[in-house]
């Protein structure tokens, strides 16, 4: 693969995008697109037509919700040979303004892949904090606010497979002992799925052993992960006047 290749827009907007390629004293090789090959860009996907020879132009005149998406521009050889190139389609999050026809959230999603660490980095530069429920009404609260986003922004198109999400809590200082990433405090609320947390230890490849919490976005239950693995995540938004 030649890396990934971020295209940022609105919905409306026209996306064009040219991939070509030459032969080098052969003949020139197969070019075409696949869509859909998710958030970690490792699925299958669908084959889009046609197929062209040196260069094919993915376009769209007016970008809808089920066009924001993954893309994979896939140059053949006449030998089989494959090289390909990833395009993720992104719109304005928006995290926790009503753009998508969510209404009102206390917790805003961010439909982007990023590690446990990036996460709470990026809570904090917008101002607000990763998403952490203190009481079984938050967290059914943060698990409605995740569905709904879920099933509305156009983002969440290549999560379909991704159930899980990042809290604001780690127990990296001490073993057992969770803290909230926000102030430090000690963590009173706990939803764990059952027989969790279970601190996996880490591999020769990566010791860390799972020092972070996450959030499985269909039952609400908690489990402990590695920080280094990519979730999507939320930020828990400013309060809003009555």
């Amino acid at each position: 693969s030649s890396g990934i290749n971020a295209e940022y827009g609105e919905l409306g907007d026209t996306i064009s995008i040219v991939c070509a390629a030459h032969g080098h004293g052969t003949m020139d090789p197969l070019v075409y697109w696949i869509k859909g090959i998710g958030a970690s860009h490792s699925e299958k996907g669908k084959r889009l037509g046609p197929t062209s020879i040196g260069k094919s132009t993915f376009y769209i005149d007016a970008a809808e919700s089920e066009d924001i998406d993954t893309y994979q521009c896939v140059i053949e050889d006449c030998c089989g040979n494959k090289e390909t190139i990833d395009v993720e389609i992104i719109v304005p999050e928006a995290t926790c303004q009503d753009v998508y026809g969510l209404g009102h959230v206390v917790y805003g999603a961010t439909w982007t892949f990023r590690n446990w660490t990036d996460a709470v980095a990026d809570c904090a530069s917008k101002g607000m904090e990763l998403a952490l429920p203190t009481s079984d009404e938050e967290n059914e609260q943060l698990r409605l606010d995740l569905e709904r986003s879920f099933n509305t922004h156009p983002n969440a198109n290549k999560f379909k497979h991704e159930n899980w999400c990042w809290l604001g809590a780690t127990d990296v200082a001490e073993e057992g002992l969770w803290r909230k990433t926000s102030d430090d405090s000690e963590l009173e609320y706990f939803n764990w799925d059952r027989r969790q947390p279970d601190n996996k230890p880490g591999t020769a490849g990566n010791p860390v052993s799972q020092n972070v919490a996450g959030i499985h976005r269909g039952s609400g239950k908690w489990d402990d992960s590695y920080s280094y693995y990519k979730r999507p995540y939320a930020c828990l938004c400013p309060r809003q006047d009555a």
